[in-house]
């Protein structure tokens, strides 16, 4: 079977180019053919290229979908409604996967703009009301204004695709919200890097060390746990890794707060940097405000075997039961997280069992062959019953 994969980026940056570059690779292994379509405009990267048998800059995107004759086409991040009424054009099979909430929120963040309250709302006027019409850019004025028309064309372009996969069970129903329609939509959970692994010598409940994955922006709510560690057992230490427009703010945040030395900023770092970092920390925090349409730091740490305390919002609940392999709490709800961070510290023998939990229990088979191997199934038997 031959891919087409079409992405706006062809860079190692992001979430979902890393889930483009691992897939390809595995698909690879299994004699799959994949070509890219990718922005010019865009961020490229040479190394990206490499598990690809073919790559080339969208230019005329009809013409280069007939010379490239895929058996299927498979979209990520793609914004333009042009694009895709000629992509629909040449009657080939379209699938995508929705990564983010950028079709489905004229912020793209899913949590409003004054409350900062989670948002599961069907796109319409009440995203007036949210402020949602604003949005910040490098121009003169600061900002520039959203369309709704535009979304909503967006969407009724995409809902003509003929198959869609999401991360998660929440996403199902959030695509199904917005009248797509729920047959032609496949739940495939997303897998964690095998450079995360599980080592039965880690101690994780002697750790002194709380731990933050994610991008330096206000919906992971870093805001929201920097204030709980003013109130968390003050021995503790917390190590925030990640970083974004916002990590000015959270570092004078964190000074205000006059946490000092208990926080440490460390920045971007490596996947094997990374596992480092799980395997010496008492528990990764995921404090978002916005919902996650699956949070795939989490899964990394469980597969590492650390406990993970997280907001329920969007997938989270997919793969966190609460009391089993960590804990659940309330969006912005400062004392919920720390009194959730001190009963996990003070109660080592919980600690202890979440740990035994995660070590010996399997919540999801998230591993890329039973990823890989959906994804197969998608392709070939079900695209089928919707393309004719």
């Amino acid at each position: 079977m031959h891919i087409l994969w079409i992405n706006n980026k062809a860079s190692l940056k992001g979430g979902a180019e890393q889930y483009i570059y691992n897939t390809v690779d595995a698909l690879n292994d299994k004699n799959f053919t994949s070509s890219l379509l990718y922005d010019p405009n865009d961020e490229t990267e040479n190394k990206f290229f490499d598990k690809f048998h073919q790559a080339y800059p969208i230019v005329t995107v009809y013409d280069q979908i007939q010379e490239i004759n895929p058996d299927i086409i498979y979209i990520h991040q793609l914004d333009d409604y042009n694009t895709y009424k000629e992509i629909l054009k040449t009657n080939k099979p379209v699938v995508r996967f929705y990564h983010d909430h950028k079709l489905f929120c004229l912020r793209e963040h899913k949590y409003t703009t004054i409350t900062q309250t989670t948002c599961t709302r069907k796109v319409g006027l009440g995203c007036y009301s949210c402020l949602g019409f604003i949005k910040k850019d490098d121009s003169m004025l600061g900002v520039s204004l959203n369309s709704m028309s535009k979304l909503k064309e967006l969407q009724h372009v995409n809902r003509d695709l003929t198959h869609f996969i999401v991360g998660s069970d929440y996403m199902k129903s959030h695509l199904a919200l917005h009248e797509f329609d729920h047959n032609k939509i496949s739940v495939n959970p997303l897998y964690s890097s095998s450079a995360f692994k599980s080592s039965k010598d880690t101690d994780f409940t002697s750790s002194k060390e709380l731990l933050f994955v994610g991008q330096l922006i206000n919906g992971k709510g870093l805001d929201s746990l920097l204030k709980s560690m003013t109130k968390v057992d003050d021995t503790y230490k917390l190590t925030v890794v990640g970083s974004g427009k916002q990590e000015e703010y959270f570092k004078h945040y964190s000074k205000e707060l006059q946490l000092g030395s208990r926080v440490n900023f460390v920045g971007k770092v490596t996947q094997n940097q990374l596992q480092k970092y799980y395997k010496r920390a008492y528990c990764l925090v995921v404090p978002s405000r916005a919902p996650e349409t699956f949070n795939l730091t989490g899964i990394e740490a469980q597969k590492v075997g650390l406990p993970v305390i997280a907001t329920d919002v969007g997938g989270i609940s997919q793969w966190l039961d609460d009391g089993v392999n960590g804990f659940l709490v309330e969006p912005n709800n400062i004392k919920d997280l720390y009194t959730k961070i001190n009963n996990l510290i003070e109660d080592k023998l919980l600690h202890k069992k979440i740990c035994f939990n995660i070590a010996n229990e399997k919540y999801y088979d998230l591993d890329q062959d039973n990823h890989v191997n959906k994804l197969i199934d998608i392709f070939e038997n079900q695209i089928g019953e919707y393309h004719v």
